[in-house]
């Protein structure tokens, strides 16, 4: 993408290919959150330091962009680019690979990964992946990892929990199977009455162990509201974040 060009309401869905995960992989801790840092502004701003164009007539480097990381010693290159599916306007940002800037090494990488049809390949990491894979959290980027609402519980265990009284119902309604039956081991380990502040907190932390959160009830109440539901080309499933999130779309808890 050229500067100033801009992706739908500076959302997409972000992948990551294999070179470009074991590049992350490769690096310390600090690094790695620096360099997804770096990646995280390209959704405003998706030409990144500048685009490439082809070299020599072998060359495949046009529509691809760069990202220097790391005080500038590191490229990661890209491509940004806005699809249309079924009518409606999609972003999608390919994270290629990365590396050392070092003469033209990684733009010859880049053309041998383009050249070997990986920009059309269907076997790519989604971005919310490579963070668990890593073991980093949303938030040490400045994303948002409780943005999004799961695939529910079926309509019968909807009802056994209500009627168990461990939740209410449109607290069930909003929670997946997993974290249903994590409630109802959270609502008894006292005696009874359930307690449903215990069930909520149990739920949560099956949805995200270990991980904290200030309120469960405003994660309750941000899982109702109204949700993205662009298309995700990769993943082939809508994004299950709230509607007008920042960043990248998501398909998955």
């Amino acid at each position: 993408m050229l500067s100033g060009e801009h992706l739908p309401a500076d959302q997409a869905e972000l992948v990551w290919h294999d070179p470009a995960v074991e590049y992350l992989g490769a690096l310390t801790e600090a690094e790695r959150l620096d360099v997804l840092a770096e990646v995280e502004t390209l959704f405003k701003k998706p030409w990144g330091k500048h685009p490439l164009s082809n070299r020599n007539a072998r060359d495949q480097l046009a529509s691809l962009n760069t990202l220097t990381v790391l005080g500038g010693q590191h490229r990661v290159v890209f491509r940004a680019a806005t699809v249309t599916v079924d009518g409606a306007q999609t972003g999608v940002i390919d994270i290629l690979c990365a590396g050392e800037r070092k003469g033209d090494v990684i733009y010859d990488v880049a053309n041998a990964l383009v050249r070997s049809g990986i920009l059309d390949a269907d076997d790519v990491t989604q971005c919310w992946d490579v963070l668990a894979l890593l073991d980093i959290l949303p938030e040490q980027i400045g994303a948002d990892g409780w943005d999004f609402q799961p695939e529910p519980a079926s309509e019968g265990q909807i009802k056994q929990a209500v009627a168990a009284g461990t939740l209410d119902e449109g607290t069930a309604r909003v929670l997946s199977q997993r974290e249903l039956l994590a409630a109802a081991d959270g609502a008894w380990t006292a005696p009874s009455p359930p307690d449903k502040a215990a069930a909520l907190d149990a739920a949560l932390h099956a949805a995200r162990s270990g991980v904290h959160f200030d309120s469960a009830n405003g994660i309750i109440l941000g899982r109702r509201e109204p949700r993205c539901g662009s298309w995700m080309p990769r993943a082939h499933a809508p994004c299950i974040r709230r509607n007008g999130h920042p960043g990248a779309h998501r398909s998955t808890p």
